[in-house]
């Protein structure tokens, strides 16, 4: 005697964004199962009169009897399953497409043990059926195509008494692999279905299934997998520190997804992990200034920080260079804006952004980051290098530019030990 249980856990594949109607559509079973089980005369019609008995009944029971299951382990075991593969399969189509979709597989997974009980196949002639099964394993059939290359984690479960195994544990398996040991194992039950009175509806796990693999391929979900699939092995290529691998896959990715600005982050890391220096700015700066024009302030100031550690400022036009410092300084990160100023002055001195650069520096010290001593060493960085012009008339009028700072000079000797951080 030998038994083989498995049960998926999770798919590797992240969200944006939380899963608010599969938790809805879990809510609704596990309500519809404890009216079915502990109320069943608190309502407004039976429980019994929503399952789906072919050619008895109203139409809509086709849809209501997804909602409905005969026991705590057929609802657990659906519930499952819906947890795995509806979060990532929402999250892709949005919640009114996943919602159309998961009713469309019910239905027809319903209807597809409608035919077999008519023509009294796998033993169940005559009979009704509820459950979420259908719809499930249609999941699982849209899902073999849209994330095709994905893993999966299973718990499995062996246990052979007369052998004396007994073992389980978890194991990620490719989602292929795992789909396709689901589907033999329901086409060895159904073949002896007869013989074990099993009382599950075959027909409505491959009705659900088959309609579920041609949804997906006529809604064009095959070549959103083919790119999510590139992006998911550049990632996995960057996690395993194989970066030219890395950066060759995200290139791809991107000429199949242009818009994804967290990819093209990726692949600006990945290049400049690659010393691929002059590509891996570009590519920042390119998402730099899409999300300053969006008004996405603080991930474009990630980016700047990201792209600057270590490099300085000088990737950046100074007109850009210059943004990053104000927006530093209205979010009252005045550290952040010194150091994205000084950035500016140390790579446009001679530009009217960074001689305004100076001046910012200098009254970031003299106020907000009240440091003494630094605002003195700058004064006397302007007095010794600020040309004529509106800028040094300023210092010299609120700062006494024309006055050189001998307390500085005398603090920290000859000029060029004077900071010039970058």
């Amino acid at each position: 005697m030998y038994f083989f249980y498995f049960y998926p856990l999770g798919l590797d594949r992240r969200r944006t964004r939380p899963p608010v109607l599969s938790v809805l559509l879990i809510a609704t079973m596990l309500v519809a199962f404890v009216w079915t089980r502990y109320f069943p005369d608190k309502g407004p019609c039976h429980p019994y009169d929503l399952v789906f008995v072919p050619g008895y009944g109203s139409p809509w029971t086709v849809l209501t009897a997804m909602f409905l299951h005969g026991s705590w382990m057929h609802l657990l075991g659906n519930l499952l399953y819906l947890q795995v593969f509806g979060p990532p399969l929402e999250d892709r189509l949005g919640p009114v497409k996943f919602l159309v979709y998961f009713l469309i597989l019910g239905a027809a997974g319903n209807l597809a043990h409608g035919l077999t009980s008519a023509l009294d196949l796998l033993g169940q002639g005559g009979s009704g059926v509820m459950g979420a099964s259908g719809a499930v394993a249609g999941l699982l059939g849209f899902s073999l195509i849209r994330f095709y290359d994905a893993r999966v984690q299973v718990a499995w479960w062996v246990l052979a008494p007369l052998g004396g195994q007994n073992r389980a544990g978890r194991s990620m398996v490719p989602l292929a692999a795992a789909v396709v040991f689901w589907l033999l194992l329901q086409i060895v039950y159904a073949l002896i279905a007869g013989e074990t009175g099993a009382n599950v509806s075959f027909g409505a796990h491959f009705g659900g299934f088959g309609l579920g693999l041609l949804l997906a391929v006529v809604m064009g979900e095959l070549d959103a997998g083919r790119t999510e699939a590139t992006g998911a092995r550049a990632a996995r290529y960057f996690r395993q520190g194989q970066f030219h691998a890395a950066a060759g896959s995200w290139t791809e990715y991107l000429a199949r997804a242009p818009q994804d600005l967290a990819a093209r982050v990726e692949l600006a890391r990945a290049q400049k992990l690659c010393h691929q220096q002059g590509e891996s700015l570009e590519n920042f700066r390119g998402v730099y200034q899409v999300l300053l024009e969006a008004g996405r302030i603080p991930e474009a100031l990630e980016v700047f920080d990201e792209a600057c550690r270590g490099i300085g400022g000088h990737w950046l036009a100074p007109r850009d260079l210059a943004k990053a410092a104000y927006y530093k300084e209205r979010q009252l990160d005045f550290t952040g804006a010194l150091n994205a100023y000084r950035m500016l002055y140390e790579s446009y001195g001679n530009h009217p952004e960074g001689q305004r650069a100076l001046v910012r520096v200098i009254v970031l010290y003299s106020g907000k980051v009240a440091d003494p001593v630094q605002a003195d060493l700058w004064l006397r960085r302007a007095w010794e290098q600020m040309p004529p012009g509106s800028w040094r008339d300023y210092l010299e009028r609120e700062f006494r530019l024309a006055e050189e700072p001998r307390e500085a000079v005398a603090a920290t000797g000859p000029a060029d030990r004077l900071p010039r951080e970058s």
